[in-house]
This record gives structure tokens, sequence and C-alpha cells, in this order.
């Protein structure tokens, strides 16, 4: 099953090795975002987690 990264801070899939790789970090084109640190999971997990932000930010809006 394909594995993807996904920014920490935006949750954007556009995560790409910063410096090729040589540093071990990881650099998100959406936020800017510069770290080591990633999220990896496959589609669907990714694909539940945008849904479940979507659910949230609603419940916020009805409650305001």
């Amino acid at each position: 099953m394909k594995r993807i990264l996904v920014c920490p801070v935006c949750k954007s899939t556009d995560v790409e090795y910063d410096t090729a790789g040589v540093t071990g970090k990881y650099h998100c084109k959406n936020c800017g975002y510069v770290g080591s640190a990633v999220l990896e999971m496959t589609e669907g997990e990714y694909k539940e987690m945008i849904e479940g932000k979507d659910i949230e930010k609603k419940a916020e809006r009805e409650n305001w």
C-alpha cells in the first residue's frame, strides 16, 4: 500500500525532502514548514483525517 507524506502544520501532501534528503528534513511547499517531523499515512488514513477535520470545522461553525 502506498504511503504518503503529510505536513504536520497544514496537513498538505505537497511535502518533499529539503535539499534532496541530505539534511534529513522535509519541506512543505504549501505552508513553508521545514523540519524532520512529518506524518506518514495511507491515502485512506489521510482521507479520514481530512473528513474528520471538516466535521470539526462544521461543529465549530454551528456552535457560534
